[in-house]
């Protein structure tokens, strides 16, 4: 087992995520928003999820307001035209646990141009778990991989036109991850931690009183694992140390909201993300050769999102929503692993907001993630190769009180 294959897989699955194996950053962050596919969730306020969606939006909020989220994710991944690996192995897929994703968030409302906020999310994520006889466990086998992001925000109105919101991240990364390093090694764990800081600025714009726009830039974050403990379960077990440093890329979202007429409005974003800054990974360790110190090169693209919706007033009470989107993957196909078996993604939306009393609002969604089929082709031997389709749903329900 190469140690920089277990350090690749970190700095990969902490700048990947969501509800299937491979996916990008987490976007899971507001219910509200997920019932559009995240179309216009930087140009329109629902409710206090704007200190994520768009920290510059909040003064559009007239009272102080708590929501709560949460996402549940139920992935699927099948495997097929599976070939190599280790003899008798097997290619169950269904890798991805389920996985509850929680969020919080309050926000002042507007006071008299000001306004602020704190927010509390998942902003990156994976949880993968193969079969003990996985044919390409050697590859990787479990990945446990977290982003939890504390986020103080402030937002000011410049005039009736433009408002401007800053918010700084604290970013607490956590990554477990096990591979099978063959006879000698045995099974081998790598854990390791950091805190990283980062910022989210936006931009609000009212073009006119039926349509809005949002731009939100996040910054990347620097980790640097110092101190993590690599373990392998040889006979005798033995431990090193092991440290890299990696960054979760920096992002612009482009978002519009137009109204059609008093109960329909359309929206629309659109989301870059710099994964092509990725060229290397050094590691360092204080295991003895051939474990030590490498260097991992690697080839990213930079991905587009796109994202169309709509939302609908039905009654005073009832809002229901629809949305489509589409993601282009930064994985190359030579790049693919076990751990990132993921390729271009197609999703589609619907949702409902309910308006409980006065002071009170629930939320729902449901969204549907397809993949197209991500081929991993792995030539060093024991070689391996399979094609990997995932999909998942995602529920939400989000829960607001306003005070």
């Amino acid at each position: 087992m190469r140690i920089k294959q277990i350090a690749l897989a970190i700095f990969s699955v902490s700048v990947t995520g969501s509800a299937l194996a491979g996916g990008f950053s987490l976007s899971e962050q507001s219910v509200s928003a997920m019932g559009t596919a995240n179309a216009g969730r930087a140009s329109n306020a629902q409710d206090a999820s704007v200190v994520f969606n768009n920290p510059a939006a909040m003064h559009l909020l007239k009272q102080a307001q708590f929501t709560q989220a949460v996402a549940f994710i139920d992935a699927q991944t099948k495997i097929k035209n599976a070939t190599g690996g280790i003899g008798g192995g097997t290619n169950e897929g269904d890798i991805v646990p389920h996985t509850f994703i929680p969020s919080g968030y309050f926000t002042s409302g507007d006071k008299g141009g000001w306004a602020w906020g704190v927010a509390a999310y998942g902003s990156y994520g994976l949880k993968t778990n193969h079969e003990a006889t996985y044919a390409a466990r050697y590859l990787g086998d479990k990945s446990s991989v977290k982003v939890t992001t504390i986020q103080p925000t402030i937002s000011y109105k410049v005039n009736d036109k433009v408002s401007v919101g800053f918010g700084p991240t604290i970013n607490k990364l956590d990554a477990y991850l096990s591979k099978f390093g063959g006879p000698a090694a045995g099974q081998v764990e790598l854990e390791g931690d950091d805190i990283g800081y980062g910022f989210n600025v936006g931009t609000h714009i009212n073009v006119s009183p039926a349509t809005q726009v949002g731009v939100v830039y996040r910054s990347k974050v620097k980790y640097k694992i110092d101190d993590g403990t690599l373990k392998a379960a040889a006979i005798p077990p033995v431990t090193f140390t092991a440290s890299t440093g990696l960054s979760t890329p920096e992002s612009v979202e482009v978002a519009l909201s137009h109204k059609l007429n008093a109960k329909t409005t359309l929206h629309a974003g659109s989301t870059w993300t710099r994964w092509s800054r990725f060229k290397e990974l050094a590691v360092t360790s204080t295991a003895p050769a051939p474990l030590g110190n490498s260097v991992e090169i690697f080839n990213w693209k930079d991905s587009v999102g796109y994202s169309v919706g709509v939302t609908h007033a039905v009654c005073d009470k009832l809002e229901l929503r629809a949305g489509l989107a589409y993601d282009n993957s930064p994985v190359a196909p030579a790049d693919r692993s076990v751990r990132l078996p993921s390729a271009d993604r197609r999703v589609a939306s619907i949702g409902a907001g309910y308006t409980l009393s006065p002071t009170q609002t629930i939320d729902a969604s449901y969204t549907y993630l397809d993949e197209e089929k991500a081929e991993v082709r792995h030539a060093a031997a024991p070689a391996y190769s399979a094609d990997f389709h995932n999909r998942a749903s995602v529920y939400g329900l989000q829960f607001t009180q306003k005070f």
